[in-house]
């Protein structure tokens, strides 16, 4: 689950989650920590002092919490929420294409359709906040070494 919140978090896909990266993921969630909170939280865990949090960094982050201030389905619900421009509950192509869009995330119209196949389950052209937390949530169980 972390490693998904990583992936959809590192929009540049650099492989490391920058400060305003890690900010908007705070934001997206409710939080409003100011930036020498958002630094300390990075410092707490960052091995390597490059003021970025690697993969393993941002789940040592993660856990190292007594109670998780985020927890990965509470991120991709606020996320999910967040696209549903319209609050009905699903996502149409159109909301969901804007919304990767406004979070810098661009692919081909095949990536697009790709995605839409993979998060679109019952294939009605609307992405339901459980397909989506299906997916996200499922797909963050990749082979970590940290």
């Amino acid at each position: 689950e972390y490693e998904a919140a990583f992936r959809m978090y590192d929009i540049n896909g650099d492989g490391v989650i920058s400060v305003l990266e890690f900010k908007t993921l705070l934001h997206t969630v409710g939080l409003k920590p100011s930036d020498e909170e958002v630094m300390g939280m990075i410092d707490s865990v960052d091995i390597d002092d490059n003021g970025v949090l690697s993969l393993c960094e941002f789940i040592r982050l993660m856990s190292k919490q007594h109670k998780p201030f985020v927890t990965p389905k509470a991120q991709f619900e606020a996320v999910f929420r967040a696209f549903d421009s319209d609050g009905n509950g699903q996502l149409s192509r159109e909301e969901f294409k804007k919304s990767l869009f406004s979070v810098g995330q661009r692919c081909s119209e095949d990536e697009f359709e790709n995605l839409m196949s993979e998060l679109d389950r019952n294939m009605d052209g609307r992405i339901s906040k459980k397909e989506f937390l299906s997916v996200f949530l499922t797909h963050g169980h990749g082979n970590t070494t940290c």
